[in-house]
């Protein structure tokens, strides 16, 4: 038996210096994020806010209906850009991206017990470039023609 003297065991495990323990600034957390689940709810809430204003639009269309002489600024041509962006924001920017990115971001890697998805970068990408049509398809609102 060999005897052991206490004061050379360490008793704390180490963990390297990994920036993982680093603290985060709200850009590298919430804004650059390769995390699934900020990603998922970086759509939820997008989707959600695009999906208010195809509610608005919905609004202006039934006024529009109820009321014909009230609101002069929906002409006709209005109207029809009304149904149709209406439409397009509901089936794709709304449904599309808080089914498939919001709630797919959020539950497939808890399905498949990954801690994140494939390709986090990619991901990523896939809610900026979401972000921009949807800054895009909100701006051709105000131009004319």
């Amino acid at each position: 038996m060999t005897d052991v003297v206490p004061e050379t065991i360490n008793y704390v495990a180490e963990v390297e210096d990994v920036e993982l323990y680093h603290p985060k600034s709200f850009v590298t957390k919430y804004i650059w994020s390769q995390d699934a689940k900020v990603i998922a709810i970086q759509y939820a809430i997008t989707a959600t806010a695009i999906g208010l204003v195809a509610l608005v639009l919905s609004w202006l269309m039934r006024l529009q209906l109820g009321f014909p002489e009230t609101f002069s600024f929906i002409t006709p041509e209005s109207y029809l850009q009304f149904i149709t962006m209406h439409g397009m924001i509901m089936v794709i920017y709304l449904l599309t991206a808080l089914f498939l990115g919001g709630f797919g971001n959020y539950l497939i890697p808890l399905m498949v017990g990954a801690r994140d998805m494939v390709f986090p970068y990619v991901n990523m990408l896939s809610y900026w470039v979401y972000l921009l049509a949807v800054l895009v398809l909100v701006a051709s609102f105000f131009m004319p023609g």
